[in-house]
């Protein structure tokens, strides 16, 4: 998945809910009194219920956001993006003067680490600026790809609040409706229900996009220091192989 297949499937969403006209008309003059008595108490239940496609856009949207944090948090670690066990058996290899064995370790993996190394130990019979500049090109490949699976998280928090902005013009757009086109005796309640309508998306995108900033930036944090760990272990890397060289 990239940022390209994001904003396509932002932008269904968008179509999806301007394709459903119907269901934004949440009431209209035509609607019975008795449909818009008064209510003592708004639940959390009844705003559902009573949600445009924007707030189960929403919705979804925040089901997406919570898998992708559960994600992110297990995957975004520096235990697994560079392994101490690893880091250990590849020394010894090195070491020992296997630099065979020690790309064999690192061959197939996916860790951040273990793709540096492998790109390091192909070029350990050259110059020091080779083997560096093999490893700093994949590191930032690597850090680039965790920039990228941690940017989602950050998509949703500014998409988020956009849906609920958009509910919130529609439901301004009924409120207003209702004071110029109904002349009936529940005017006001019929603007008071869309009006309510439009603040319910409005908070049900600020609810979304405030937790999955904070996430975001959680996770930042995470990636900065994983990629801080890989560079320091990769220079050192590259001085044991020097020095296996001269041996």
């Amino acid at each position: 998945m990239n940022g390209t297949r994001l904003a396509a499937a932002s932008l269904l969403l968008i179509a999806f809910v301007w394709a459903c006209p119907g269901a934004f008309a949440q009431t209209d003059a035509a609607t019975p009194v008795e449909e818009l008595k008064p209510i003592e108490e708004l639940t959390l239940e009844m705003m559902v219920q009573q949600g445009t496609p924007i707030l189960w856009a929403i919705i979804a949207l925040a089901f997406v956001a919570v898998v992708l944090a559960i994600y992110l948090f297990l995957t975004v670690t520096a235990r697994r993006e560079a392994p101490a066990k690893l880091l250990r058996r590849v020394t010894n290899q090195i070491r020992a003067g296997d630099m065979q064995g020690a790309i064999m370790l690192c061959e197939g993996r996916d860790e951040l680490m273990a793709r540096v190394l492998h790109a390091g130990l192909k070029m350990a019979d050259q110059e020091r600026y080779i083997i560096q500049e093999s490893m700093e090109s994949e590191g930032e490949r690597g850090a680039a790809e965790l920039w990228q699976r941690i940017s989602y998280l950050n998509n949703v928090g500014v998409i988020a609040p956009l849906l609920g902005l958009l509910g919130t013009v529609w439901g301004m757009i009924g409120a207003f409706g209702a004071i110029a086109l109904d002349n009936s005796q529940v005017k006001g309640l019929t603007m008071a229900y869309n009006v309510s309508q439009a603040m319910i998306t409005t908070a049900a995108g600020l609810l979304l996009a405030i937790p999955a900033l904070l996430v975001y930036y959680f996770l930042r944090g995470r990636v900065l220091r994983v990629v801080s760990i890989v560079e320091s272990q990769a220079s050192e890397f590259v001085e044991l192989i020097m020095r296996n060289q001269k041996a």
